[in-house]
């Protein structure tokens, strides 16, 4: 096992959120609760809750003005340690070593989250791209080999990309008594997450008689259709919620998580449910394919064929052996490939490397 012979502080830099209560966003938030042994990080927590309507992942005026502040402020900054490590394009830094790291390229953002072609983008991608390649940045780390593929295809130089996926402890369930099943879906974004989706296949389920319950967190911008979810004695809404609260009170008791997203850079809440074993019913995109890495075809789906997205959670909720071994599945992944203990080594290596 890789250690230091001495103390390194490094100091992490990264978009605060209010999923977290004012802390770093979840995938940041998990390495700082998890660093490699022999790491401190310094931690600079915001005390002003960032307002979700600056979360959505819609290019609106308020959320671009709140977002570049952001990134000034924290370059203007000066961190503290050793060595910089920062997150999701918000910091950068020409003159001290400092390291990079995103669940996906620019160009996968800029594309699968707001449909912006590659001309509309190109001098944005050529700025980032130049910024990533300068001799202070020491590496650039990603998730996924999905976006170390378009971080190179960006422009990005190779031998400087890592994958490191973020640090992910096992968790347990708790197994309750209730009859009925428990259906979970978390999205803040309702077009792109899916959202319709499940609610249509929610009532589709309770029509046909199924004893199902769904914990839907995340907006519904179909007015009608968000009334009846809150009239719905089946239906638990929560129009946001904390992510302390989501393991506290949602993943434990999910029988199932859907995830029909149009597009996804990572999926830290399959992750996440993951943890806990967790079976998912999930859009067939590569980079789900590599978070899960499990081989049962029952839980992946054609993106946008509600006819399959349905038929596939009706196998499900109807064989509980395979919910079982999916689950087992998916948590063995966790223990395997995203346990904190084994992510750190490779994480310690960078760090290694980048002082040097």
């Amino acid at each position: 096992m890789l250690t230091l012979n001495r103390e390194l502080l490094v100091s992490l830099v990264a978009p605060k959120s209010a999923v977290t209560g004012g802390f770093y966003r979840v995938g940041a938030a998990l390495r700082a609760q998890h660093p490699p042994r022999g790491v401190k990080y310094k931690v600079d927590e915001k005390l002003v809750r960032v307002p979700p309507r600056f979360e959505q992942y819609k290019p609106t005026p308020a959320a671009f003005l709140y977002w570049l502040w952001s990134a000034l402020s924290d370059h203007l900054k000066k961190p503290e340690g050793e060595l910089i490590h920062s997150f999701f394009w918000s910091y950068f830094n020409l003159w001290q070593p400092w390291i990079h790291e995103n669940d996906s390229s620019l160009s996968q953002y800029l594309s699968g989250y707001f449909g912006f072609n590659k001309n509309a983008y190109q001098k944005v991608l050529k700025i980032a791209t130049s910024i990533l390649n300068a001799k202070s940045c020491k590496a650039v780390i990603v998730w996924s080999d999905v976006a170390k593929k378009s971080m190179v295809k960006d422009g990005v130089e190779e031998q400087k990309i890592e994958v490191v996926p973020p640090p992910m402890p096992p968790h347990e369930r708790k197994q309750d008594d209730e009859k009925e099943l428990v259906l979970t879906f978390v999205g803040r974004d309702y077009e792109r997450k899916g959202g319709e989706f499940v609610l249509k296949a929610f009532k589709a389920l309770r029509e046909k008689g199924w004893q199902v319950r769904l914990k839907y967190i995340g907006p519904i911008e179909n007015p009608a259709l968000k009334q009846w979810a809150k009239n719905n004695c089946h239906i638990e809404y929560h129009e946001f919620m904390l992510n302390q609260e989501l393991h506290a009170k949602v993943f434990p008791k999910t029988d199932l998580l859907l995830l029909p997203t149009k597009a996804e850079a990572y999926g830290i809440t399959v992750l996440e449910a993951m943890s806990y074993g967790v079976p998912v019913l999930i859009t067939d995109l590569p980079v789900l394919r590599e978070v899960t890495r499990v081989s049962h075809e029952a839980i992946y789906f054609e993106r946008d064929n509600f006819e399959q997205f349905f038929e596939r959670l009706v196998c499900l909720l109807s064989d509980e052996k395979l919910r079982k071994t999916v689950g087992k599945a998916l948590k063995r992944v966790v223990e395997e490939r995203y346990h904190p203990e084994i992510v750190n080594q490779k994480l310690l290596r960078i760090y290694q490397k980048s002082l040097n």
